[in-house]
């Protein structure tokens, strides 16, 4: 029985609302639970505290806990229904914990801000491993009650992020210390896990026991490598084959928020990358540590690991550092030997962690060497996050095999860089960014190594880099130098198609602009006296082809002035001719008009080259509207009566709005339009072949591996998509999009273009006979990538 056949969607409805208000309403009781948990937490860890300054600030954190409990638990239910009610708060929710940590927003954060991102994910993690088997039965039902067909999990307004979401806001409206807010919310995390979990539960039975049916889960086949942004442990637990043999620690494999909350192997290790420690690479505290004479290094470091994190986090003191503890202790009672302490330090960070053969060349060996070389923390984090992006970005499915090697190749003077000029993670046009980018980016126009051009393009990208796989590295120049060798040659590559480009782009521009003019004219006609007493055929032609000839000669300049005059008079003449009513009482003129009004749409017609075919149906319905006024007025005299109006502009789309602007055949020809107007409809898109590289989703705008948003109307300039042409898929780049989004050019690799509407690329889309293989810059998610690790090592550190 489907889920469509046991309840009615009326009662679905109202069914979906009152369980929506139910579940808000017991916000109260499970606040009341999650304060009492977090009190026992605090008045354990204060018990087992042993330095009085944190013992009181734990007292006060209890003490404003048991303030806040009535007014906490008014607060919640609200803010639940609030974001239940709302999907654009519902779906900001969605793992926003996890993936608001951006890579170059990072630098910007402070200390705080970087310790409520690992709290949040850490609370996530909890609450979904309590919650997800639970939950992903009352997803099936759920989505049964808000009509949908397949299971969609972001439409939950139920789901964990959601409740962590409003769990958050609750807490930040009590503008308490930010060490405050902290201590609640971790506190509070395994609690509200258990309470959701059993909540599904009790969900799913009620449901049940009402009649609702689980909807199904729609199979959809995904991109198994590692898309953009992703990093390089997946959620599928999977261990790349290449992260599997490395030595870089931060690839352990547990898959981020399902992994269990523990200890990995890697978080054990000194060198674990984590989100503080990116946070003080990319704010350049380590370069600022590394100025200071040996003495200082000790002090400082001493300080920020070990009485910053007591005052912050007493519970939290396991550090890369905590091993010289008695060392350190021993320093401080005699001042004079803090020399031989550093030296101890450094001479522990100076381990070789892979042995270097001579004459081995290898990557593994490169890296082995600069760490043993590297000075500080700072530079050894600073290898660490230049393995780890050029790794997110050579296991990127979507790359060719060859690219990927390439991207490979150059890490040891991505290595040698990073130790020279860490402006590499801080710079986003920096040259060695830009190449490594340009190089991925542009080879995404190439389906196989046999496609048209590729051949060309890798022997110019390797002439480009051999320079850098052998050269000293001291700044930025040898990357600046290559960058500007390749833009040379793909310069070159792309003047041949160049002029026919700028001819299509102007033909498209010229098209929308007679458009949005054609547009308001229409309008006016709409709005005409006159235009409610004549047949639709009329008023489709007015508003339609005639429009575009009243805006084409308006737009031609002072010139062509006469001509839109004689054109926009002809609008009320037409309108008067084709009411037999009032033409057939006046013969005479409509003897004269009736000629003039012929050779003048003839004539307008041919301005913009308007199909004969389509011009001649039109003549045709309007010789018999004419011929049914001249047979009128041989009967006696009609009275003229105001006949019944009706209503024209509702029946008439705006096809701008609708994203189907009318082009030219000229302008069709300039651009190489694609007419889509016999498109099979989205029913038949089961008939579109599939290809080896990109499994089809009948459906889906984009395999999720290969783009970052599902809105196909934030598609960028230079993004590159597959296209279904002719039952072949291309490679092709947008290459210009219209001010107004109504009109998209695309160009391919050979320099060929192709155009479309904004109604033909959403049809396409929906066909499954479009998706976007490319969205925002490679680079830039592969450092995301980096900074998703390193929340993830964050939140498996042993509390």
């Amino acid at each position: 029985m489907s889920a469509s056949t046991s309840l009615p969607a009326s009662q679905y409805q109202a069914l979906y609302r009152s369980t929506v208000e139910d579940v808000a309403a017991g916000g109260g009781l499970m606040m009341g639970k999650l304060v009492a948990a977090a009190r026992a937490t605090l008045q354990s860890r204060e018990a087992a505290c042993r330095d009085l300054r944190l013992r009181d600030a734990l007292v006060q954190s209890a003490k404003h806990l048991r303030s806040w409990e009535p007014e906490l638990c008014k607060r919640f239910p609200k803010l639940l229904l609030e974001a239940f009610e709302n999907p654009l708060i519902s779906r900001k929710a969605g793992n926003q914990a996890v993936d608001e940590v951006a890579f170059d927003e990072l630098e910007l954060m402070d200390e705080v801000q970087v310790l409520t991102s690992v709290a949040l994910a850490r609370t996530q993690q909890v609450a979904m491993l309590a919650a997800e088997a639970s939950l992903t039965e009352l997803n099936t039902l759920i989505c049964t009650t808000l009509g949908l067909g397949a299971v969609d999990p972001e439409r939950n307004p139920l789901r964990p992020q959601v409740y962590i979401h409003a769990l958050r806001s609750l807490i930040e409206q009590t503008q308490l210390p930010s060490d405050v807010q902290l201590d609640w919310l971790s506190a509070m995390s395994v609690t509200l896990g258990n309470e959701l979990r059993t909540m599904y539960v009790q969900l799913a039975d009620s449901l049940r026991s009402k009649g609702v049916m689980p909807a199904g889960y729609a199979v959809v086949k995904t991109f198994a490598g590692n898309g953009i942004g992703r990093g390089v442990a997946q959620e599928t637990g999977v261990v790349p084959a290449a992260a599997a043999t490395s030595d870089r620690l931060p690839f352990d494999g547990d898959g981020g928020a399902r992994q269990a909350v523990g200890v990995s192997a890697s978080a054990k290790d000194a060198s674990l990358l984590t989100l503080d420690k990116l946070h003080s690479l990319l704010a350049g505290a380590f370069a600022e540590t590394a100025q200071l004479s040996p003495r200082e290094q000790f002090a400082r470091r001493f300080e920020q690991e070990f009485e910053r994190n007591a005052a912050t986090n007493p519970d939290e003191l396991n550090t890369d550092f905590d091993s010289t503890v008695p060392a350190a202790l021993e320093a401080l009672t005699d001042m004079k030997q803090v020399d031989d302490v550093v030296q101890r330090l450094q001479r522990r960070q100076a381990v070789v962690s892979v042995p270097i053969l001579a004459g081995d060349t290898s990557v593994e060996a490169v890296r082995g060497h600069l760490r043993a070389s590297a000075k500080g923390i700072g530079q050894l984090l600073s290898l660490e996050v230049i393995t780890m992006m050029v790794e997110n970005i050579a296991q990127d499915a979507r790359l060719l095999p060859a690219v990927q090697q390439l991207i490979r190749r150059l890490e040891p003077a991505l290595l040698r860089l990073a130790l020279v000029d860490p402006r590499i993670f801080t710079n986003k046009q920096h040259p060695a960014r830009v190449l490594i980018q340009e190089i991925a980016h542009r080879s995404l126009a190439y389906l196989s190594v046999h496609a048209y051009g590729f051949s060309e393009f890798m022997r110019g990208a390797e002439e480009a880099i051999s320079n850098l796989l052998s050269a000293s590295i001291e700044d930025s120049e040898p990357f600046e130098l290559a960058l500007n060798h390749l833009s040379l040659v793909w310069e070159r590559a792309a003047k041949a198609s160049e002029r026919s480009r700028a001819e299509a782009m102007v033909a498209l521009q010229n098209a929308e602009q007679r458009n949005l003019l054609a547009e308001k004219i229409a309008r006016k006609i709409e709005k005409h006296a006159d235009a409610a007493q004549v047949p639709d055929v009329v008023i489709h032609f007015l508003c339609g082809p005639w429009a575009q000839v009243v805006a084409q000669a308006r737009l031609s300049g002072l010139s062509a002035a006469p001509a839109a005059e004689k054109y926009q008079s002809l609008i009320a003449a037409l309108l008067w001719s084709v009411q037999p009513v009032l033409s057939a009482n006046d013969v005479p003129k409509l003897t004269r008009v009736v000629p003039r009004l012929l050779s003048t749409l003839r004539e307008g017609l041919e301005t913009i080259h308007y199909p004969a075919t389509r011009a001649s149906v039109f003549l045709e319905a309007l010789m018999g509207l004419h011929q049914k006024a001249f047979r009128s007025a041989q009967k006696p005299k009609i009275e003229v009566s105001a006949p019944a109006t009706r209503v024209v502009a509702s029946a008439r789309p705006n096809l701008l709005e609708d994203g189907n602007p009318w082009i030219a055949p000229e302008e069709a020809r300039a651009s190489n339009f694609m007419d889509l107007q016999e498109m099979p409809d989205v029913a038949d898109a089961r008939a579109v072949p599939s290809h080896p590289g990109v499994p089809v989703t009948p459906g889906v705008l984009a395999d999720p591996g290969f783009t970052d948003s599902g809105n196909v109307d934030e598609l960028a300039v230079g993004s590159w998509i597959e296209l279904l042409v002719n039952g072949v898929w291309t490679r092709t780049q947008l290459s210009w999009a219209s001010p107004h989004g109504t009109l998209f050019l695309f160009t391919n690799a050979a320099g060929t273009t192709q155009s479309i509407t904004r109604r033909s690329r959403d049809r396409l889309m929906n066909a499954g006979q479009l998706r976007v293989i490319s969205g925002r810059p490679m680079v830039d998610g592969a450092f995301d990538a980096v900074a998703q690790t390193a929340l993830r090592n964050s939140v498996n550190r042993p509390l």
